[in-house]
């Protein structure tokens, strides 16, 4: 069985390791890393923007009502459906 070539990270040659160093510069050369799999993310985590946005969305809505505007309010309303349907398409909930 052939052993496999790998890069040198001093001398940036492909060659086959002995004894743990490059035969071309003699530098040790190290086994290249296993890459894990990030954790998942937490709820908190991909759940804040959401919560942001409906927090700024209801202080338009109290904003809207203390000023009295129907414009900002109407608008309010709005983002605040289109909140509600990110969050369910997200989500997933049937």
């Amino acid at each position: 069985m052939e052993r496999t070539p790998t890069r040198c990270g001093y001398c940036g040659r492909q060659t086959v390791t002995r004894g743990g160093r490059c035969p071309a510069c003699g530098h040790e050369k190290h086994p290249p890393k296993v890459l894990e799999p990030p954790p998942p993310p937490s709820v908190w985590r991909e759940m804040s923007s959401q919560i942001a946005a409906a927090a700024v969305t209801v202080l338009l809505i109290v904003t809207a009502i203390l000023i009295g505007s129907q414009v900002l309010l109407f608008l309010a309303i709005l983002v605040l459906c289109a909140l509600a349907v990110i969050f369910v398409v997200a989500n997933g909930v049937n």
